[in-house]
Parts: C-alpha cells; sequence; structure tokens
C-alpha cells in the first residue's frame, strides 16, 4: 500500500490507464516495442545518486515507481494490489537495492522486474483496509494481509487463535514474540519490516 501520492506518478498512471483502455489486447508494437517516458529513461546510477540526495529529482523517480505498480495493479492478471503492505519508502529501498547490483537498468525495468519479484505476495482481490494500534502507533493494512500473518504465525507455533483479520491482543502479542525473535522492535503492530520478514517468501 502506498502512502503518498506524486504528481508525477499519477499523471504517468493516468497516461498507463489510458493506454490500456484504448488498447487492452496489445502491449506496444506488434514487436512488443515501446517507448519508455522521461523518469523511467534515467538509469539505476542516476536514481541511486537522487536518492542520496532525496532532492526533486529523486522525488519525481519515486513518483514514477509509484505510478508504475499502480498501472501495474490495472494490467496484471489477478491483482488488486501488487504491494500490499509496502510503503513508499519500501518501495524506494527494494529498488535501491536492485539499482546497486545492476547500475546499468533503467528505472521502468527496474520497476518491471519489482512488479515480478512483488508477484508471488500480491492481493489478487480486493480486502478492506483495518486501522490498528493505538494514538502515536498506528498502522493501516489490508484483512486479508493480517490473516495471512495469523495463518503464518500459528504455523511458526505463536498464534493459536482464529486466522479471520481481526486485530485482537492475542495476536499483538505473537506478532511481538515473532519481533522480537527476528531482532525487529517489538511493537507487537504489523508494520513493513515486521510483515516483510514474516510474509516474503
Amino acid at each position: 500500500m502506498l502512502a503518498r501520492t506524486y504528481t508525477g506518478g499519477l499523471i504517468l498512471f493516468l497516461c498507463l490507464a489510458l493506454l490500456f483502455l484504448a488498447s487492452a489486447a496489445s502491449a506496444g508494437t506488434k514487436e512488443g516495442q515501446f517507448a519508455v517516458e522521461d523518469s523511467g529513461r534515467v538509469t539505476c546510477t542516476t536514481y541511486t545518486k537522487a536518492s542520496e540526495r532525496k532532492d526533486e529529482a529523486y522525488h519525481r523517480y519515486v513518483g514514477f515507481l509509484e505510478g508504475y505498480l499502480t498501472a501495474a495493479n490495472r494490467y496484471e492478471p489477478n491483482t488488486f494490489d501488487l504491494t500490499p503492505w509496502h510503503s513508499t519508502a519500501a518501495i524506494a529501498l527494494i529498488v535501491n537495492s536492485h539499482c546497486g547490483k545492476n547500475p546499468k537498468d533503467n528505472l521502468a525495468m527496474a520497476a518491471q522486474r519489482l512488479v515480478i519479484a512483488m508477484a508471488p505476495v500480491r492481493l489478487a482481490t480486493f480486502s478492506k483496509l483495518i486501522e490498528v494500534g493505538e494514538v502515536g502507533e498506528k498502522a493501516v493494512i489490508y484483512a486479508t494481509i493480517l490473516k495471512r500473518a495469523q495463518s503464518t504465525l500459528a504455523r511458526k507455533g505463536l498464534y493459536r487463535g482464529e486466522a479471520n483479520g481481526e486485530f485482537n491482543p492475542e495476536f499483538r502479542t505473537a506478532l511481538a514474540q515473532f519481533q522480537t525473535l527476528a531482532k525487529l522492535d517489538p511493537t507487537g503492530l504489523p508494520d513493513t519490516a515486521t510483515l516483510w520478514v514474516l510474509l516474503n517468501p
């Protein structure tokens, strides 16, 4: 789930959505070629340098990633959300990691590799969002992801309740135990880092 919307990402999403609606049956030319626009053409090296500065260009590149993922949610089959617990910062870090190993890739290529990598953890259908925690310590998460977390904690012998997508005291205790074992801050909240370690295949 992406917490912040960037103008560039929104524009990209609208353009991709219009292109999709205009020609849902084909991708690019009959040879599969297509143009990569503006931010998508920058190299991973350029992206990495911008990420160190956290400048305007970096925010534009992150907006491109958000727009790309939002469009992918639209065109990928059996997909509601490819990144169901990943914050914008987490997505940027994942791309940073890829770009560190593949400096000659362009940003569009890195984004497409991210789409492929996220397919196993995607949400295939709509799920309601649930706010969990107390004032000052809150998270917003899909009910389906809470069910996945409950089932995974049960398989690890940490949770004995029902996998119902509800945030109850027993689940929070089990999550805090897992966080302690994983050397994470034991808040008992399903934050991005905890869900990545718990649910990433």
